[in-house]
């Protein structure tokens, strides 16, 4: 028997929490949710249907935008658990310093573990890996890194050194995820640990393209290889930090029971204690299937803005105009937000008008939210990019992945300490 109410009574004792949960979205915010959701003992299940733009960050992590971020504002403690489990990040106290792929030296909350942090090698000299792929110069890198005003304070060297990295001639132009696959093979991480320390006598680290591998562990194992620290710039869209990223959440909610569904969610339908929700398998969308429904407690929305493609503006993605002034990539009833006031129409009839706002508005275009709960539905809650007016960051993603979560836990919990005869 389902209970909707989130609560099963027993024959004697307490009432043991029975809470079913629907986690839409996979990205840092989804998954972020789901962690929390399971550590709480919910049955949690997490609907993934497509990509989003955690499948495309760079590796770096950021609370708040990186160029007005404070490094010593303190995290939520539960963030940096969370990193811990899901493997693929490191995130600590204090910031981190690393290299973008066009050579822009930042500072970074955290970033993807195979990143090289330049913090701890201040007034070192550091080689950058000159290989001869057709998306890498390792020259011009090294020189826009010494150029760095973070280098000449701290003295740090970036020299370009070149090594034996190409086996072959075809992975000079084969794509960078296929690139870095090859290094998962051991055979082929221990040849390249070898092929930088014969290259790298007289310098204190390495600075690679993102290549260490499309499985978390491979950089370690590179790391473990060698006698140099070794570590990588940032990655471009759709490389191997989202495809780190993916590896590492199937396994983290594997282990933690979560069950997966390959679905798109079509539609969300409230009911008098619960919602249900409407989805299609994958496999079922190929071949023309029917949808299937699935009952619940509470929903999360971890599906992404308008850059990750769970917030449509009217027109978009071969849609006929609509009336509404926006759009999520399923069909609920929620309230848009934009620059802290209701968003409820445009000037054009073609969708809203930016020019007062500038193009930053289509980012901070979003669901509105009591926190992470959407406004004015109940048992509904939001996380991530799809909330108005908050950063578009990974951090931020995970932080209120975390935070509706524990809202739900908290609301259940709450409700399992009702009287049995107010129920």
């Amino acid at each position: 028997m389902r209970a909707h109410a989130a609560l099963v009574l027993l024959t004697a004792g307490s009432p043991k929490l029975m809470l079913h949960v629907a986690v839409i979205g996979a990205g840092a915010a989804g998954t972020a949710a789901a962690w929390a959701l399971a550590r709480g003992g919910a049955a949690t299940v997490s609907f993934n249907g497509r990509s989003g733009a955690t499948a495309l960050y760079s590796g770096a992590l950021d609370s708040d935008p990186w160029e007005r971020a404070d490094a010593n504002e303190p995290l939520d403690p539960d963030l940096v658990v969370f990193a811990a489990a899901l493997g693929a990040w490191s995130v600590g106290a204090g910031a981190r310093r690393i290299v973008t792929s066009s050579g822009v030296v930042r500072p970074a909350r955290g970033s993807d573990g195979a990143l090289l942090d330049l913090e701890r090698l201040a007034g070192r000299r550091i080689a950058v890996v000159d290989v001869a792929r057709d998306d890498w110069d390792g020259v011009l890198l090294a020189r826009a890194c010494a150029n760095s005003s973070w280098a000449q304070k701290t003295k740090t060297e970036f020299v370009p050194v070149a090594a034996r990295v190409l086996h072959e001639s075809v992975e000079r132009r084969i794509p960078a995820h296929d690139f870095a696959q090859l290094f998962d093979e051991d055979a082929r991480a221990a040849q390249l640990a070898a092929a930088l320390d014969s290259a790298g006598r007289g310098y204190d680290a390495w600075l690679f393209g993102p290549w260490l591998g499309t499985l978390p562990e491979t950089s370690e194992r590179v790391r473990q290889e060698s006698e140099l620290p070794i570590g990588e710039t940032t990655s471009w869209p759709g490389g191997v930090a989202g495809a780190r990223f993916d590896h590492a959440r199937n396994r983290l909610l594997a282990e933690l029971g979560v069950e997966s569904a390959s679905a798109q969610v079509l539609r969300l339908e409230p009911r008098f204690s619960g919602w249900t929700v409407h989805y299609r398998p994958l496999a079922a969308a190929l071949t023309g299937g029917p949808a299937e429904t699935r009952e619940v407690d509470a929903v999360v929305l971890a599906i992404g803005g308008l850059a990750g493609g769970g917030v449509r503006l009217p027109g978009t993605l071969g849609e006929a105009l609509r009336a509404a002034p926006a759009g999520l990539s399923l069909d609920v009833a929620v309230t848009f937000r934009l620059a802290g006031t209701v968003y409820d129409g445009a000037s054009s009839l073609h969708g809203p008008d930016f020019e007062l706002g500038g193009a930053a508005a289509l980012e901070r275009l979003g669901v509105a939210a009591d926190g992470v709960r959407a406004a004015g539905q109940t048992g509904l809650f939001v996380a991530g990019d799809v909330i108005a007016d908050r950063p578009r960051t990974a951090l931020e993603a995970a932080r209120s992945g975390i935070a509706a979560g524990r809202a739900i836990l908290k609301q259940a919990q709450r409700i399992s300490q009702v009287p049995r005869a107010r129920l």
